[in-house]
């Protein structure tokens, strides 16, 4: 199946998962919003709240929960718990999956960075009126062809950790199926589904995520919202993220997986 024509039957198949995933696992979306939305209601993400650390690994549980519950359905792999609540060995493997995604994609991060720094401080040193001791002469010594350069280099890394990302995107889904944590085992058969997993996930997050963002940013803007106005908000936009954008990114990732070569 080619690229555009694999990208739009995982959407596809997303959306007509979403509907399943509200059967089999309403209670824990609906717990995950919950979950989600509060902390923003109650301010507990201000860097002053003793709470922070506790909402995000209660967000953290929760939606670890929603998705495996998720990819029990998506992939065959058991009954999930009562409306999805339950915590087992697939919830475990996802959290230690999403720990190492976050420390690999740290690590491209940080090496990225060195190579734009560097790059960048080579164009400006030839540049007019650069001054090593004086770093505030710098940006501006980077002009004409040399801000071009140093924009591509940019481009380039920064298009890189996505491509990356996308590589190890079906992580999750493949330690569930395959009952042990499977970070990189996708990666050279996901060559060909780069695509796909980007389109997908730029067309079924930028409705709700963009949904929430909007909604989270209007509830901290500090105008003068009501307390009812505020957690109705931060509730709505929960459900966007765990009711929506996680079970249409499961579905879609699950279709994908579907479509890699048979698992060892």
């Amino acid at each position: 199946m080619e690229g555009a024509d694999l990208s739009i039957a995982a959407v596809s198949a997303a959306w007509r998962f979403l509907g399943t995933a509200w059967k089999r696992a309403w209670a824990a979306m609906l717990i995950g919003a919950a979950l989600f939305g509060a902390p923003w209601a109650l301010d507990l993400w201000s860097p002053r709240s003793p709470w922070r650390l506790a909402a995000l690994l209660a967000v953290v549980a929760a939606a670890a929960m929603i998705e495996g519950a998720l990819y029990r359905v998506a992939l065959s792999k058991g009954r999930p718990g009562p409306a999805g609540l339950q915590w087992g060995g697939p919830e475990w493997r996802l959290g230690v999956v999403w720990g190492l995604t976050a420390a690999f994609l740290s690590v491209l991060g940080m090496l990225a960075f060195v190579a734009v720094f560097f790059s960048t401080l080579g164009l400006a040193m030839s540049g007019p009126g650069f001054v090593l001791a004086a770093p505030e002469t710098w940006a501006a010594a980077v002009v004409g062809p040399r801000r071009i350069v140093s924009a591509v280099v940019t481009a380039l890394c920064l298009g890189g950790l996505v491509w990356a990302g996308a590589r190890i995107a079906l992580g999750g889904a493949a330690s569930v199926d395959r009952g042990k944590v499977q970070l990189l085992a996708t990666w050279p058969a996901t060559r060909r589904l780069v695509t796909p997993i980007l389109v997908g996930r730029v067309l079924l997050g930028i409705v709700p995520i963009g949904f929430a963002c909007g909604v989270l940013r209007a509830v901290g803007s500090g105008g003068h919202w009501s307390a009812t106005l505020v957690w109705t908000g931060s509730l709505a936009a929960g459900v966007a993220v765990t009711g929506v954008w996680l079970p249409l990114s499961v579905g879609l990732m699950a279709y994908l997986y579907s479509r890699l070569p048979a698992s060892p």
